[in-house]
């Protein structure tokens, strides 16, 4: 059965795609798997209890949301820990892994926001690779409604008066 992946990120947003991802799966007959993203400091803690970091209390309240959430669209929700060490490649590896074809993830806001859009669309292309559909809740850069313009008259010339 295919699973639709949802990454447990910030409140708002964990809830926004929470939503997004129980309608499509009630609808496809699919299960949710929220993802827990755990950072490590070294690569090698990856896979060992050095790396195991409990669920705070604020995390706790949302995955109770959550769990709520997924009941009320009468999906089934199943939560996994993923340790990682470089956040773009855990998620094609944990997409992977679910054999999930939809994925709701995002990244961090970074100070070079080039990078970031790189590393999005670098993210995209790997799970494009693997039939997989990446959904980040975010506008799109080239939305038209966004893009700024001006309306330029032509001068009149005095002399063609």
């Amino acid at each position: 059965m295919n699973t639709i992946m949802v990454q447990l990120r910030d409140r708002q947003w964990t809830l926004q795609a929470l939503h997004l991802a129980c309608a499509m799966a009630h609808t496809q007959q699919s299960d949710v798997t929220l993802v827990r993203m755990v950072t490590v400091q070294y690569m090698t803690w990856v896979g060992t209890d050095l790396a195991n970091v409990p669920m705070s209390s604020d995390e706790h309240q949302l995955v109770d949301e959550l769990v709520a959430t997924a009941e009320y669209y009468g999906v089934r929700l199943c939560i996994q820990n993923m340790q990682y060490f470089t956040l773009p490649e855990a998620l094609v590896e944990v997409a992977a892994t679910l054999e999930s074809k939809t994925v709701f993830a995002t990244l961090p806001a970074t100070s070079l926001p080039y990078w970031r859009r790189f590393q999005l669309w670098n993210l995209q292309r790997q799970l494009n690779r693997r039939n997989c559909q990446l959904y980040t809740l975010e506008q799109s850069v080239t939305d038209v409604t966004q893009t700024p313009s001006v309306m330029i008259q032509p001068a009149k010339h005095p002399a063609h008066s």
